[in-house]
């Protein structure tokens, strides 16, 4: 292979190179949200200050009634900020007999489908422990999913949870958030004793107590959030296989089926400790070894991916594929809230193809990104995650988030992106406990030596994906001339993408860093005549690409563009960069500030414009925290987009 020199040339100056600040820039380290809270907790104030690290769940079961009663005894703490009462998450569905704390019976008040129970005194400063004990009753309701579900199948009684995101307070009290995972679970469920009952963990204890009924009782060692824990029953058929882990280990896969149903997924069930191995390669061992991994059928599509015991309303390859992937992306680490489940979702949705790759191989893998694309709008950052419709959007939380991660897999290269996601499953501070994006990216940019702020800028806070054009040339002295232009009308993207160039002689590959509006890269002493240039080969970018015509006509942009507002959320400034087509000229732009209500905040004095980048600034002190419009107007174009004061 012959040298290659690349030379770069700016035609447009739009490099957003004002000082040392750079709008969407892989390079630089202008757009950090290190030490910015993202997101809106779920917890009250209150929520916020205790700490539950253990959970004994308790509960009878009437399935002719469809009620449940019973306890559950939690274990926590505070620090020293220590609150005025202890709240729980409990719908009022559910009502509350008698609550003790410490063994003292305790007042308390439950509405808002919450408790609250007055803290116990305390003369300690740096805070104490405390255990709380609910009896309750009641027909739970079920939400988002089917929190709680008195179902059956072929005429037989079926009971089955599915919790996310918050509907275990649906039918026990706990502290519902995925941000505080209690260290263990015991779940004990009495019911009549031709039902098989499942749970998360190791089964402990399975005995008659009179009536035609039995209690079973499984404990989860391993920490665990409250969407995760799961009850499933029914007269199941019983089936075992086992997973040889990376250090020979033995692990337990437990198959709890309809009976009717055996010879249909076994097949395919079989192939779950294959998966197991190549998973257990490329991210880690698998996170609870010490207990065991199965699958329990129940009476919903799709699957839910339960800790320690997916619940499928399925047999496919794909599904077992991604409810396994769940283990390590949900369950070993779980989004710190549903502003970022795409930790979750994309990542399992990334684990499918990892399998379709490793058993149909690589062009299989290709074409399972080509199938799952999503060229729309919206942010993979869900800034309202208060339906599900929101939180679990298969456009953005799906496809477009696994697109995100197997971009990241094209930048990184296999072995930089692979140890960054083993570093990210067993990070000492992350391992069995919750994450953010920034979380993520820091691990990823520890790993690669990368500043990766303007990637997880431009793909998950920001919007749409970007329109290449392509256009080559050679001149006398074998010289190739290449230009990239981006030609959408939203933001411009930083990527490193990858060109092929083909000759009557040779075939090369090089790869460029390309932002802006345009760029030409130069080629020198090119080995034969050029016969096609191609761009992004192993369609690494989620993306679409115009070839120009052999005149290699390079397009002009010739409308406003206005690029992501930066930081964004912001305290209290926030910035806006926007970009003026020469044929415009001169005019004066004019910006107003809305808020949630759509009431005018605040209207900016008119600012002089020139063709080329411009840039406003918006300085909010004095406005409260809270979600605003800042619209841009010049002539008669108009763009609006959203932005977050957060204080």
């Amino acid at each position: 292979m012959y040298k290659i020199i690349i030379t770069i040339f700016i035609s447009l100056s739009i490099i957003f190179s004002q000082q040392n600040e750079k709008l969407i820039n892989t390079c630089g380290k202008s757009l950090s949200y290190q030490n910015q809270t993202i997101g809106v907790s779920t917890l009250s104030e209150m929520q916020e200050k205790i700490d539950i690290f253990y959970y004994n769940i308790d509960i009878s079961i009437d399935i002719e009634l469809e009620q449940i009663s019973g306890n559950v005894l939690l274990s926590g703490s505070v620090g020293l900020d220590q609150p005025d009462s202890i709240e729980l998450n409990l719908s009022n569905s559910m009502i509350v007999d008698s609550i003790f704390v410490d063994n003292i019976l305790s007042v308390f008040m439950h509405n808002d489908n919450k408790i609250k129970i007055p803290s116990p005194e305390s003369t300690s400063p740096e805070g104490y422990d405390f255990n709380v004990q609910i009896f309750y009753h009641g027909q739970p309701t079920s939400t988002g999913f089917g929190s709680f579900n008195f179902d059956t199948y072929n005429g037989i009684p079926h009971l089955w949870t599915l919790s996310e995101p918050y509907g275990a307070r649906d039918w026990w009290p706990c502290k519902d958030d995925p941000s505080d995972k209690a260290d263990s679970v015991e779940i004990s469920i009495t019911l009549q004793e031709d039902q098989i009952v499942v749970s998360n963990g190791l089964l402990i204890q399975e005995v008659s107590v009179g009536n035609n009924l039995k209690k079973y009782t499984w404990f989860e060692s391993y920490p665990i959030s409250t969407y995760l824990v799961s009850i499933t029953s029914y007269p199941y058929t019983v089936w075992h296989d086992e997973y040889i882990g990376l250090n020979g280990d033995t692990l337990p896969l437990d198959f709890y089926v309809y009976p009717d149903h055996y010879e249909m997924v076994r097949d395919n069930y079989l192939l779950t400790k294959d998966m197991m191995k190549v998973f257990a390669e490329k991210f880690g061992e698998y996170p609870f070894m010490n207990e065991k991994y199965g699958h329990a059928e129940f009476g919903r599509g799709g699957g839910m991916e339960h800790q320690t015991i997916s619940s499928m309303g399925g047999y496919s390859e794909w599904l077992i594929a991604h409810e396994l992937g769940h283990q390590w992306w949900g369950d070993l680490i779980t989004c710190s809230d549903f502003h970022h489940i795409w930790l979750n979702e994309g990542f399992a949705r990334f684990s499918e193809a990892i399998w379709i790759e490793a058993s149909n191989g690589p062009d299989a893998y290709k074409n399972y990104w080509s199938n799952h694309t999503y060229y729309g709008s919206g942010t993979i950052y869900v800034e309202d995650p208060s339906t599900t419709s929101q939180i679990f959007n298969g456009n953005l939380t799906y496809n477009k988030a696994g697109w995100v991660v197997h971009m990241l897999r094209g930048i990184l290269g296999d072995s930089l992106f692979f140890e960054a996601l083993q570093s990210y499953a067993y990070n000492d501070s992350l391992a069995y406990d919750a994450a953010t994006t920034e979380n993520f990216k820091v691990v990823c940019e520890d790993v690669s030596g990368l500043e990766l702020d303007s990637f997880f800028e431009q793909w998950i806070y920001g919007e749409f994906y970007p329109k290449y054009s392509l256009a080559w040339n050679t001149n006398n002295e074998n010289q190739l001339q290449i230009n990239i232009s981006q030609i959408q009308n939203w933001q411009f993207f930083d990527m490193p993408i990858e060109i092929a160039v083909f000759t009557d002689l040779d075939t090369f590959r090089l790869k460029v860093d390309n932002y802006g509006l345009s760029q030409d890269y130069f080629i020198n002493s090119v080995n034969g005549v050029v016969q096609r240039v191609e761009l992004d080969p192993e369609n690494w970018i989620l993306k679409e690409v115009q070839y120009l015509t052999t005149d290699n006509q390079i397009p002009v942009n010739s409308d406003l563009i206005m690029y992501p507002a930066f930081p964004n959320p912001f305290n209290p400034v926030v910035n806006v960069n926007y970009f003026i087509p020469e044929v415009v000229g001169q005019f004066q732009s004019r910006i107003f500030i809305y808020n949630l209500n759509g009431a005018l905040v605040k209207e900016l004095d008119p600012i002089q414009s020139y063709p080329g980048l411009n840039k406003i600034s918006w300085d909010a002190s004095g406005q409260a925290s809270g979600v605003y419009f800042l619209r841009v107007k010049a002539k008669s174009k108009s763009y609006t987009q959203k932005i977050q004061l957060i204080k």
